[in-house]
């Protein structure tokens, strides 16, 4: 395991150019896009589920009958990478194949959360606005921001692109904490284009990525299963080489099962819990003391109030923790007082940031995922949960998401449930915000269980 740095200085905030979709973009993903599909995203295949369903709505909003909203599962990190190569490239011939080709280009604009472009490199910097991506804020009304993206919905010629899960939610076959933001967007949108006697409708498209990882690659889970052992002292497992391929991988869930509890007892000595006292309790009520303590000590030490659920706690630290280190108000001269009490307040918000990125992570994590699901334990939920110990080991001592593992080799299927008009809701929305918002929401929620299901349905066992 790799050891971290800590940040240990304030540093100037980058300042982005506006975002627009640039020619140069648009052509370095028709070039490079599949080579960085194949070696950086290490993917073997992607497919659509129910492609006519995306077709029919890029062609409607390409021609001018519909604004279209791209609701994607967010469950692996990747998936704004791997869907904008899909829309790029492997959806217009798609289109071609079925014989209704499209009459534009697909592009779309992604919203991202307004601290990727200070925790990325140069590149990603470079990269975010030229793309026509759009940063937003999680935990406060950011006016300017909230309007860019309303006024690519409304306005702009490519489709807009968000997750309603908010971030990176670490389990494709279940469906964890979703966020109204989307459908909020498309409501409000949906009555300017209403008020202003504009004929298009609104529509929300919910998009599920599932990944099915290479079985010939179980070695290389082991292999990583193993590492994780050795940072928890845990005695190395001997190769079980020569089984079959279900014997190997009931093997290695149990490996997994005794990871994740060395895993947890290592944070409970950590933040000084007391496991085994008083009434029994099962390994998700310890994680999930474990989560709360956690929060609390980053809320008291960034002086912040409890508010929301765990997750909404989470954004106000990160929030926090970033403007600490990159300061809104820019940086004192170097060697003045200011600046190297900035440069404290830098290095503590790193530590701090810790806790936060601890729960980040575990929030999503159960102990009944990886044995769950048709038939039992499948190979994709042992390879996502061999990868969240990897990662909540490098968590525990400083880490983040950039050191979650990609050891296997991987297709994607991408499944489109069917649209959600909003447009067609306005008089109920009208009458009553809230019922129409938590109708939307239940047909995005079922639109998704749905995806969900066809693709556990789809995929073979161990």
């Amino acid at each position: 395991m790799r050891r971290h740095r800590p940040i240990s200085e304030a540093r100037l905030r980058h300042a982005l150019p506006e975002s627009r979709v640039s020619p140069l973009a648009v052509g370095l993903q028709r070039l490079l896009g599949a080579a960085y599909a194949r070696f950086a995203l290490r993917l073997r295949g992607l497919v659509f589920r129910h492609p006519e369903r995306l077709v029919e709505a890029w062609r409607d909003h390409l021609e001018g009958r519909t604004r279209l909203v791209l609701a994607f599962r967010h469950p692996y990190g990747d998936e704004p990478q791997l869907l904008a190569h899909a829309f790029a490239s492997i959806l217009p011939r798609t289109a071609r194949r079925m014989g209704t080709p499209l009459p534009g280009r697909a592009w779309a604009r992604f919203v991202h959360g307004y601290e990727v472009p200070l925790w990325s490199g140069p590149f990603v910097r470079w990269l975010l606005p030229r793309a026509g991506a759009v940063p937003v804020y999680h935990v406060k009304f950011d006016k300017p921001s909230v309007e860019r993206i309303l006024s690519v919905l409304r306005d702009g010629p490519h489709p807009l692109a968000l997750a309603p899960e908010g971030q990176v939610s670490y389990r494709a076959e279940t469906l964890p904490r979703l966020e109204r933001g989307a459908l909020r967007l498309g409501f409000w949108c949906a009555e300017e284009l209403a008020a202003a006697g504009r004929p298009e409708r609104v529509v929300v498209l919910p998009v599920s990525v599932h990944y099915r990882f290479d079985k010939g690659g179980i070695g290389a889970l082991e292999a990583l299963v193993a590492r994780t052992e050795a940072d928890v002292g845990r005695p190395r497992a001997p190769s079980p080489r020569g089984l079959a391929l279900e014997r190997r991988g009931a093997a290695l869930l149990e490996r997994l099962e005794a990871v994740d509890e060395a895993l947890i007892a290592a944070a409970e000595r950590y933040y000084g819990a007391a496991p085994g006292k008083g009434a029994p309790r099962t390994r998700d009520e310890r994680l999930g003391a474990l989560l709360e303590e956690a929060l609390r000590r980053a809320e008291a030490a960034f002086g912040i109030r409890r508010e929301g659920d765990s997750i909404a706690r989470v954004y106000r630290i990160r929030q926090e923790g970033w403007d600490r280190i990159f300061p809104e108000s820019g940086l004192a001269p170097r060697e003045s007082l200011e600046r190297r009490l900035a440069d404290r307040k830098a290095g503590e918000a790193w530590y701090v940031m810790r806790h936060m990125e601890f729960v980040d992570l575990c929030y999503y994590l159960d102990s009944a995922y990886p044995r769950g699901g048709p038939g039992g334990p499948s190979f994709d939920r042992l390879a996502e949960a061999a990868y969240s110990a990897a990662d909540l080991s490098a968590r525990l001592v400083g880490g983040n998401i950039t050191d979650r593992p990609s050891v296997l080799d991987r297709r994607a299927l991408v499944s489109i449930a069917a649209p959600i008009d909003l447009s067609e809701r306005l008089p109920a929305y009208a009458k009553d915000r809230k019922a129409a918002m938590d109708s939307a929401f239940l047909e995005l929620s079922e639109g998704y269980m749905r995806s969900i299901e066809e693709a556990m349905d789809e995929r073979s066992g161990l």
